[in-house]
């Protein structure tokens, strides 16, 4: 136990006898001033204080790299020892306490911890026996008195008699029950005790879903959480529900995008399914300590109601975007979706179904874009602190999934993250510290990479596992040199801490190493007769743009070419940096008809085909919500409506204007505050709105044109010509505004 934490006098208890055991209390009090109650769990817990739970959130504590594992259980080789954690939480239950008896009750759950189905990255449970452990603080006005587990709780069953993270539940009011016994008294975890971090899960909407008859039902839109049903059906009738993305030609559910194909540890298919065992009593069932994500499901038995409660990380959207275009607002609205679906207990997942794993790929490419348009800044502090963990404290190597749980990538666009999301955060929040804590770890991860280059390029990372570069390409397996992607990364992140280095006032310790691994890459990918990198295929050109191995010159040949080409042929590395590229050297309106493509290898080609998230794949194979091809949304907001913060709290609006778009709006809530901007093509001009928090300026560019304006401000000037402006529109849609010349 660590010294200085609210459990100095608790012991961890539990039990393996049960499915889902609820341990219990029974004290005596009288007149309390305060209350709060210290508790975690392995897997999850839910505590109730006199039968009332003492939160609304679900799903806690947030997953974390629990305990210690044998490392040869795992699909791809592992020698690494990360940082095992366990967070606990703190609620204030003083209004739950009443003078005389009181009873706490810790229902605990499998979750991540005793997960023994799923063995597609190999065996990744931790152990057999859930445990728990609590202090009770109380303030009488004798004084302050703890109530701390001890091993005098005694434990027994609840209705959940099976729950798989992966499968589902089963619950069972009518089951033999046994009798309560004692706990058993469990050594101390070899793990840190920390405070938890990031929000937990909440009930975010309620659906009603709609027959499609033959038993199929259909939420409206693809989400992460589950179904409940109210049901008054004769004791012992079994009531069968399961879950799926799509429905077969026939109208059946197709089980196929959300892991079917995966067979799991007792040999049966990773399907989703609930099953609730009535007890002729009128009553609500739904699951407890099991989410599923789909937008079909299937009820085999007798119900009166059904619910879709949709369940993610407490993480509001913040962002506003409109505009006259299906495709930008589709694209908006999906990543949001598909996004927030990925938000379970402080990890932003790549699919919240068939692997619900914390990516690192997938979660760094998606960072930026996630915290522009959501209050998710808790949640990405607990995953940095995630990303951080999983390091290896000898080597250095990062991990592929925050927190560690199997699952294959690259050096560069998945370890990276270690580097690129601290900046991320940086740069839109201004926390110093954040680059503070992550400074070592980063040089660390770059003496890492300096021990997987040959010639100064970045060939290889662990012996016997994968070394990607992008992922996912349009034209089925990727054809970009692995070494040649990572090598870009490398080179990017070496700029990155170079900054880093000047804003934390340090000596970058690695002088030369970034033009070293710039001249090699350039050396083995670039062609001087063509002027392209890598044969310029998948967006080649733009990684090397993007890292500054290249020169604008090159930008306005990779915009000719995909304007040609008309939809993008990037995996999901390469589809944000052509865009970030593109929008960066002022292509924006390449940019814009890439994203209003119904091609595939398009958004609406997605949506074409009755899209409600974001596909792992262009045109339809994997999982149906997987956000990482989403991340290019953040230049709706740098690019489009030009919103462009800075760490020291400076704004700069800068918007591109597309020839076709006739008008946009949209707005960021920014930690100044929220910030507003709205433009129209009218006659030759262009009238921008821009709203600004009280007491904020910024700098309002268009062109050559620049002001500094504060509150609310309405401006015209000229439409420019070029990729840069716009040439040509009826202004049709948004009223105008006028306003003072620029």
């Amino acid at each position: 136990m660590q010294p200085n934490n609210p459990f100095q006098n608790a012991r961890w208890i539990g039990t393996g006898r049960f499915a889902s055991p609820v341990i219990s209390r029974t004290f005596y009090t009288g007149l309390v001033e305060n209350a709060t109650l210290f508790v975690t769990g392995l897997g999850y817990f839910e505590a109730r204080l006199n039968g009332q739970p003492v939160t609304r959130e679900r799903f806690l504590p947030p997953v974390s790299d629990y305990e210690p594992r044998r490392p040869s259980k795992f699909l791809y080789p592992l020698t690494d020892r990360p940082t095992n954690r366990i967070y606990y939480c703190e609620f204030d239950v003083t209004d739950l306490l009443r003078e005389g008896e009181n009873c706490l009750t810790i229902q605990l759950g499998n979750g991540f911890y005793r997960q023994t189905e799923r063995v597609a990255e190999g065996p990744t449970g931790y152990g057999e026996i859930l445990k728990t452990i609590y202090s009770l603080k109380l303030l009488t006005p004798q004084g302050p008195v703890s109530l701390d587990s001890d091993g005098s709780e005694v434990c027994g069953p609840s209705e959940i008699t099976y729950s798989q993270l992966f499968i589902g539940e089963t619950i069972d009011p009518t089951a033999l029950r046994e009798q309560s016994c004692p706990v058993e008294l469990l050594p101390d975890p070899q793990a840190v005790l920390s405070p938890r971090l990031g929000p937990g899960d909440i009930c975010a909407e309620v659906l009603h879903p709609i027959s499609l008859g033959g038993g199929i039902y259909d939420a409206g839109k693809n989400i992460s959480g589950l179904v409940r049903l109210r049901t008054h059906a004769p004791r012992g009738s079994r009531i069968v529900l399961r879950f799926a993305e799509n429905l077969t030609p026939g109208g059946d559910l197709d089980f196929t995008s959300t892991g079917a194909d995966y067979i799991c540890a007792s040999g049966r298919p990773q399907i989703m399914e609930d099953v609730f065992i009535c007890d002729g009593e009128e009553r609500w069932f739904e699951p407890k300590f099991v989410w599923h994500a789909f937008r079909y499901f299937s009820v085999q038995g007798e119900f009166d109601e059904a619910q879709v409660l949709v369940i993610h990380s407490d993480c509001p959207v913040t962002a506003t975007f409109k505009s006259p275009s299906e495709g930008l607002n589709h694209i908006f609205e999906a990543f949001l979706r598909t996004q927030l679906n990925n938000m379970h207990g402080g990890i932003p997942s790549d699919c919240p179904h068939r692997e619900r794993l914390g990516y690192t790929g997938d979660g760094q490419v998606c960072a930026e874009a996630a915290m522009l348009t959501m209050d998710c800044r808790e949640s990405y502090r607990k995953w940095i602190r995630d990303i951080l963990d999983c390091q290896d404290p000898n080597s250095g190597h990062v991990q592929h999934t925050a927190p560690l749980m199997g699952g294959g990538g690259g050096p560069g666009g998945w370890g990276c993250a270690i580097v690129l999301v601290p900046w991320a955060y940086w740069r839109l929040y201004g926390e110093k510290a954040m680059l503070e804590d992550c400074w070592d770890p980063m040089c660390k991860w770059v003496e890492y990479l300096k021990s997987r280059c040959e010639n100064h390029l970045l060939v290889r990372e662990e012996p016997g596992g994968w070394c990607l570069g992008d992922w996912c390409t349009l034209q089925g397996p990727v054809q970009l040199p692995p070494e040649f992607v990572n090598s870009c990364y490398f080179v990017k992140i070496l700029g990155i801490l170079e900054q880093i280095a000047g804003i934390l006032g340090r000596e970058f310790p690695f002088p030369g190493l970034k033009e070293r691994i710039a001249e090699a890459v350039c050396d083995a990918f670039y062609d001087p007769m063509t002027g392209r990198f890598a044969g310029g295929i998948q967006g080649a050109d733009a990684f090397a743009l993007w890292s500054g191995l290249a020169k604008h010159e090159l930008a306005a040949v990779l915009a000719e070419e995909y304007d040609a080409l008309g939809h993008l042929d990037t995996g999901f590395l390469g589809t944000d940096i052509l865009m970030e590229v593109l929008c960066e050297h002022v292509f924006i309106d390449t940019a814009l008809k890439l994203l209003e493509s119904e091609a595939p290898g398009s958004f609406l080609y997605q949506k074409r085909r009755g899209a409600t998230t974001l596909w792992e794949t262009w045109t339809g194979g994997g999982s149906q919500d997987h956000p990482m091809f989403g991340a290019c949304v953040r230049q709706l907001f740098t690019a489009l409506l030009g919103i462009r913060p800075t760490p020291e709290g400076d704004l700069e609006i800068k918007p591109q204007i597309p020839e076709k778009l006739p008008w946009v709006r949209g707005s960021v809530l920014l930690p100044q505050g929220r910030v507003g901007v709205a433009w129209q093509q009218v006659d030759g001009m262009i009238r921008f709105e821009i709203d600004l928090p009280p007491g904020v300026t910024a700098r309002f560019s268009y062109g050559s044109q620049a002001v500094q304006i504060s509150g609310h401000r309405t401006l015209t000037a000229p439409r420019i010509g070029g990729h840069g402006g716009g040439a040509g529109s009826d202004g049709a849609g948004e009223p105008g505004m006028p306003g003072e010349g620029l």
